[in-house]
Order: structure tokens, then C-alpha cells, then sequence
């Protein structure tokens, strides 16, 4: 992949995305895993694992990365620079259009048309993740199939965390990463895996 290829590849993710680092997801699985097969399914789910847990935006992070598998330091900038560009870009026309229209009610029924489609979006990337990681089969066999299964180990620590985060509601992000990560860890040296 050109270097070129890589910072247009990444400059369309960020211009077509609104609704932030998990919106992006189904974008990323689409370009990267379906369209040009940089990465598989799995390997993706560790890629967003792994942008989400470093520093930085998970977008920003994926990409780099990305850009550093394919082709190196050069890569990763182009990659980088690729998302980055279109978001300054349609910031400052942002500013400069709603400094202008601020009181603008059209604008509003706009921008709240738009949430739902953001919702569906994260929606989108939370069943990418259910079947990464806590089914055994893609959502619509399992429909189909109820007998194909679920995994146990992510199931639990699903149920885990989100118990945890219901009883905690403003617990660190960080924490609950480290519980999934040990947890994680501990059943997967149960015997029985999925």
C-alpha cells in the first residue's frame, strides 16, 4: 500500500465519521478488514483493544498503527496526518459556519437528527465486538442457530464489568480495563475454553 493509498484511506474514515473514536469502528472494519484485508477480524479487535488503552484518541491511535503495520514511520505519519487533516479542516469551517448561525434553529433540528445515526453507528461496533469476543458464531447465525453458542469467559466478563460499572457508575475507564484484563486472564487458564 502507497503511502498516498494510506493517507487517503484514512482521510475518508475521518471526514465521513461523526460521533467520535467509537463511530469510527465500523468504518475501520469495513476499509481495513472487508475492502482491503489488511488485518482480520480478530486481529482488528486487538488493534481497537489496543488504540483504546494507549493514550491518545482511539481513532488517531488505530490509524497509526495501521499506518505503521503497512508501511513503516512513513506510514504512520501519512496515516496519522490522514486523519488529522479533514478534522482541522471541518473545525475551522465549523467554527467560522456556527459563529455565524448560532442561534440558528434549523441547525439544531439538524444536529439532532444526526444523534440517532451516531447511535446506530456505536451500535453497529458493539455487535463487532459481542462477536469478537463473547459469541462463537456472527450475531445473525446465532439468531438463526441459538445452539452455536456463547462464549463463557467473555460472557462473564461482560456481565462482570457491566455489573461493576452499574454499581460504580463513575469508576475510571482504566479500572475497568484492568479488571477485564485480569479476569480475562484468569478464565482463560480455565481448561474449558470457547
Amino acid at each position: 500500500m502507497s503511502l498516498l493509498q494510506l493517507y487517503l484511506l484514512f482521510a475518508k474514515v475521518s471526514t465521513l465519521t461523526f460521533g467520535g473514536g467509537y463511530a469510527m469502528i465500523p468504518l475501520f472494519q469495513d476499509e481495513i478488514v472487508v475492502k482491503h484485508a489488511y488485518m482480520d477480524a480478530s486481529e482488528f479487535a486487538n488493534l481497537v483493544a489496543l488504540a483504546q488503552v494507549t493514550p491518545g484518541p482511539l481513532g488517531l491511535n488505530a490509524a497509526t498503527f495501521v499506518g505503521m503495520n503497512q508501511a513503516g514511520i512513513p506510514g504512520a505519519l501519512c496515516a496519522t496526518l490522514g486523519m488529522v487533516t479533514p478534522s482541522f479542516v471541518l473545525t475551522v469551517a465549523a467554527a467560522i459556519f456556527l459563529q455565524r448561525m448560532a442561534k440558528s434553529k434549523t441547525l439544531g433540528t439538524v444536529l439532532s437528527g444526526i444523534r440517532p445515526c451516531v447511535l446506530g453507528i456505536i451500535a453497529a461496533a458493539v455487535v463487532f465486538f459481542a462477536e469478537t469476543s463473547v459469541l462463537t458464531c456472527k450475531l445473525r447465525e446465532l439468531l438463526h442457530n441459538p445452539a452455536r453458542g456463547i462464549c463463557w469467559q467473555g460472557a462473564v466478563v461482560f456481565a462482570v464489568v457491566l455489573a461493576v460499572q452499574l454499581r460504580w457508575k463513575r469508576l475510571n475507564v482504566v479500572w475497568l480495563l484492568a479488571i477485564s484484563a485480569v479476569l480475562g486472564w484468569l478464565l482463560f487458564l480455565c481448561p474449558c475454553n470457547c
